[in-house]
């Protein structure tokens, strides 16, 4: 059954993942952290609101694939340009190197939730998660959906973009959000380039802090709980992990469960998503 009491938004990227193999063979898959996080929240039977930026190419199959697994698109689509594009390449324990070309996805900078979002549907919004795009169009959308909507658990998701924030945006980003989600590296990134205690600045805010397969972290004024990490049948890519755990978490926070329990559900996610190849593969 589609949750339409909790209408939830994603912000962020949409990719095209190109695996390669150690023999040069090459196999596409639908990514991007905005998208991996639409995908997990479809599968498991909401309808979240996707906002990104694409090219020309992503109404060939990737479009379809997200509308099949039940995602409302509000994707802005640029016809002179292509779609992200991340390639990843694979040996013999998992992911060996990563490249990133972003073609049209800086130009999310430029495009406004208002564009492809209207005032109904804003108000409608329960749980909107900012996962990365620019530093500056996060801050942007961040403040705009802010100011049109104050009732909302907000979740800041700076991500590999971390390091291209600077303290006042960072800043800005963690004041306008309820949670706030990193992994292990970027929770060290953060405090070395801001030079500040980032859990003792984090007054009424939540803390996730993701540690792959070591499990997870939940710090909350002042006290810390520990997930544990839930072990795959198999380990065949780690990308999108930590998109599957982000849906997981949001799914359980939609459906008004116990934070500990929903990041559980994330931490069942990101162990089915490590399975397989593609990061929209995964089913529960």
């Amino acid at each position: 059954m589609k949750d339409k009491k909790r209408k939830i938004l994603v912000v962020g990227s949409v990719v095209r993942d190109i695996v390669r193999s150690p023999v040069g063979l090459e196999k596409e898959f639908p990514g991007g952290t905005g998208g991996n996080i639409a995908y997990g929240l479809g599968m498991l039977g909401l309808a979240p609101s996707l906002f990104s930026v694409v090219g020309e190419d992503f109404n060939l199959k990737y479009s379809k694939h997200l509308k099949k697994n039940g995602v409302d698109l509000k994707v802005h689509v640029d016809p002179r340009d292509k779609t992200a594009v991340f390639y990843i390449g694979t040996g013999q324990e998992g992911v060996h190197n990563e490249s990133w070309k972003p073609n049209v996805f800086n130009k999310i900078e430029k495009i406004p939730l208002g564009k492809k979002i209207n005032e109904k549907e804003f108000k409608e919004i329960k749980i909107a998660i900012f996962s990365p795009g620019t530093p500056k169009s996060t801050e942007r959308h961040m403040r705009e959906f802010h100011k049109k909507k104050k009732e909302a658990i907000v979740i800041f998701d700076p991500g590999q973009m971390i390091s291209m924030y600077t303290k006042k945006q960072f800043k800005t980003c963690v004041k306008l959000a309820d949670i706030l989600i990193l992994n292990e590296f970027e929770f060290v990134e953060a405090e070395k380039i801001f030079k500040y205690d980032l859990l003792k600045s984090l007054k009424n805010k939540i803390l996730i802090k993701t540690l792959g397969h070591k499990g997870s972290t939940i710090h909350k004024n002042g006290e810390v709980i520990f997930i544990e990490a839930i072990k795959p049948k198999k380990v065949v890519n780690a990308v999108g992990a930590g998109d599957a755990y982000r849906a997981g978490l949001i799914f359980g926070l939609s459906n008004e469960i116990a934070l500990e329990e929903a990041c559980k559900l994330g931490a069942l996610l990101a162990s089915k998503n490590i399975e397989y190849h593609g990061c929209q593969e995964y089913k529960i």
